[in-house]
C-alpha cells in the first residue's frame, strides 16, 4: 500500500491538473460606502481575475458578491484586508473553493 503525503512537491502538482481555487467575497456596504470602482481598484492592485460580480441593493445597502481565481489562499486573506481596510463599516467574508476540473481528467 502506497501513502502519500499531502505536503509533497508530487501531490501539490497533481492537484494543480485537477483542480482549480477560486474565492468569493462576500462584502456589505452601506450607501455611503466606498463605490465599486475603489473596490475594482483594489482588485486591480492585487492581480486578481474577476470571474463573476454581483451587486445587490437592499434597503440602504449594497452586498457585493465577487468572486475571483488565479491568486491562492494567502492573497486571498490579503485581499479581504485591503477592502476591510477601505473603511471600517465595510463587512466582509471570503469563502474559499476548490472546482474539481472533470476537462483534464476526462483528457488522461
Amino acid at each position: 500500500m502506497t501513502t502519500l503525503t499531502a505536503h509533497s512537491p508530487d501531490n501539490v502538482s497533481a492537484l494543480d491538473n485537477q483542480f482549480r481555487m477560486t474565492h468569493t467575497f462576500h462584502l456589505l456596504l452601506g450607501a455611503s460606502e466606498p463605490v465599486a470602482g475603489q473596490l475594482e481598484s483594489t482588485l486591480k492592485s492585487s492581480n486578481a481575475r474577476v470571474d463573476k460580480w454581483l451587486i445587490l441593493r437592499r434597503g440602504g445597502c449594497y452586498e457585493h458578491s465577487i468572486t475571483v481565481g488565479g491568486i491562492g489562499e494567502a492573497s486571498a486573506r490579503a485581499l479581504r484586508k485591503a477592502f476591510a481596510s477601505l473603511n471600517s463599516e465595510i463587512k466582509v467574508h471570503v469563502e474559499h473553493m476548490l472546482h474539481f476540473d472533470s476537462a483534464v481528467s476526462i483528457s488522461r
